[in-house]
């Protein structure tokens, strides 16, 4: 990598190489803007995943001993443990007397694309103007037109697969061929379709079915979660990092754990941010026009809480108050497995599909005028329970051959299924800084308070009631579930809303262009500027948010009004 000269101010410095730093620093350098990228984490080079290194080759087949998943909050495997981040010594953090929150956290350029599940769903106008339909929260301050540009963008860029299902809440996006629908989701649509106002469609995945873009197509082998070594599937650094590594005015600094933005002598002004040298703790200052924070919604959150002067005791910009507060995610719950039998006794072979393209039930709750007793939606995803092993094995009662006989026989049958459920914005879902805890650097860290509330509560009851209704309508025997326990806050990793979009600076951090409210050259573009969660994975919008952030602020530098 070249070398990066601190002396010199940067047109951009932009803080994280995930799936907002990263897009915006693409979008950026290919703009001409000349980009500064700092990221806490090692480069680290694709073949070190063990892409095709199979389970069975791994101590524990790849899983990690007791300790070692409770420190990464029952998270990652053994190919993937050491880019991650838990609540160890050296990383800590808190949650509220009586509550649990898990901080799962990637520290490595490439971001949480390293290990992501590649579901890519386009917002719907709807979902934009959520407040509007039901009254709860704020709309965002833009629509669904402002932002299918950059959709668009962003698909022809990394490439979705999908079908083209014409359904108003759930639109379409510019899609490659899909993945098939397995057999034992063929059995599942025919019943799902049968119900009115609901469909069982094609996953739509961060994936390549055909080759695109000089990158290959993919092969099949089921392994997603390790970063496809061929960058058949997207993630920041098999994607974005190898172009933007080799234009001039991009520079990468690794092991760059960004402490604090600091202020020009106008407080209107960002001059550049602080970070702190991984490998020997040294303190740098790295100076740029603009600063543009991508480094996760809550590390970026973090950051801003911690860039505290006399202008901005509670945080930097953070005149509304809002700043850490209005968490939201997804709640999982209703997951349930089971068996189609009329597939039985048919030759199948391993569902090894790309991550995200199994089948996914689309949100038919509250859209057409008739009223449950909880606002918003859900949607159900499906995975694949018959890859390199039979997961749905364990679940089968039985000892010798009877047992091995049940679990042949019922391969290429299984079904699971899960709902992924939106967690409403409520000022009462919040992280602060706790002063008494601090990392490695002796940077403070956070202390949630997210809690569980009635509208998640009911939601995740009809969850339940509804897969189980769809798994035996479709003749399916059911294995396991519904689970009715909701997820533990933090389980999706679908960070959002504490650094918000919206018009009103009085409830907001962000403008129309994710514009800090109070910086006229701070920039927020990751899951953090989200005004509201919807019940669709958010990676792909959280990229189309950075693409349109990113062309505005090289358009804004252009006429120097930044």
């Amino acid at each position: 990598m070249k070398s990066i000269d601190l002396k010199r101010s940067y047109d951009a410095i932009v803080v994280g190489s995930g799936a907002a730093g990263g897009m915006a620093a693409y979008a950026l350098v290919k703009r001409g803007v000349e980009v500064l990228m700092l990221e806490a984490g090692p480069l680290e080079p694709i073949a070190s995943f063990e892409h095709h290194k199979q389970p069975w080759q791994y101590p524990l087949r790849g899983e990690l001993e007791i300790e070692r998943k409770r420190e990464l909050e029952d998270f990652g495997h053994a190919w993937n443990q050491r880019l991650l981040i838990g609540n160890t010594k050296a990383h800590p953090y808190a949650s509220a007397k009586g509550t649990r929150f898990k901080w799962r956290r990637v520290r490595a350029v490439g971001g949480k694309t390293l290990i992501w599940a590649l579901i890519s769903l386009r917002l719907s106008p709807r979902d934009f103007k959520a407040a509007s339909a039901d009254g709860w929260g704020e709309d965002w301050p833009i629509s669904y037109d402002d932002i299918a540009p950059y959709y668009e963008r962003v698909e022809r860029l990394i490439g979705v697969c999908g079908n083209r299902d014409n359904l108003p809440n759930n639109p379409d996006s510019v899609f490659l061929p899909p993945v098939p629908l397995s057999c034992a989701e063929l059995v599942m649509k025919k019943a799902v379709d049968r119900f009115e106002g609901r469909r069982l469609i094609n996953g739509r995945a961060a994936a390549l079915t055909v080759p695109h873009n000089g990158r290959p197509a993919c092969h099949y082998c089921g392994h997603c979660d390790r970063i496809c070594q061929v960058s058949a599937s997207f993630s920041s650094l098999g994607v974005l990092m190898p172009w933007l590594l080799r234009q001039k005015n991009f520079h990468l600094r690794t092991g760059s754990v960004v402490s604090e933005v600091l202020l020009d002598k106008q407080s209107d002004r960002a001059r550049g941010v602080r970070f702190i040298d991984h490998s020997t703790r040294k303190r740098y200052e790295a100076k740029g026009r603009v600063v543009v924070l991508g480094a996760s919604c809550l590390e970026t959150t973090r950051l801003l809480l911690n860039s505290r002067s006399k202008a901005w005791p509670t945080g930097l910009g953070n005149a509304s108050g809002t700043l850490g507060k209005y968490f939201s995610e997804h709640i999982i719950t209703g997951v349930t497995i089971g068996f189609a039998p009329s597939l039985r006794g048919r030759k199948a072979a391993a569902q090894a599909r790309p991550n995200g393209s199994p089948a996914y039930i689309p949100r038919f709750r509250n859209l057409d005028g008739t009223k449950r007793d909880f606002l918003r939606g859900y949607g159900f995803q499906f995975v694949d329970w018959a890859n390199d092993f039979p997961s749905y094995a364990p679940l089968i009662k039985g000892f010798g051959s009877q047992l091995k006989h049940d679990i042949k026989r019922n391969f290429g049958t299984a079904l699971a299924m899960a709902g992924f459920g939106e967690v409403l914005p409520d000022a009462r879902n919040s992280v602060q800084i706790d002063p008494t805890i601090v990392d490695q650097y002796g940077i403070p860290s956070l202390r949630f308070d997210v809690r569980r509330r009635d509208n998640e509560k009911k939601m995740a009851a009809d969850i339940a009631a509804t897969a189980e209704e769809m798994m035996r309508a479709a003749g399916v025997e059911i294995i396991s579930g519904p689970r009715k326990g909701i997820s533990t806050p933090g389980d999706s990793v679908h960070e959002l809303g504490t650094c918000r979009m919206g018009l009103k600076r009085e409830t907001s951090m962000l403008d129309a262009n994710n514009r800090m409210h109070e910086l006229r050259n701070v920039f927020v573009v990751d899951g953090s500027s989200f005004t509201s969660a919807s019940e669709k994975n958010p990676t792909l919008t959280i990229l189309a948010l950075a693409y349109r952030a990113a062309e505005h602020i090289a358009a804004s530098l252009k006429r120097r009004e930044l």
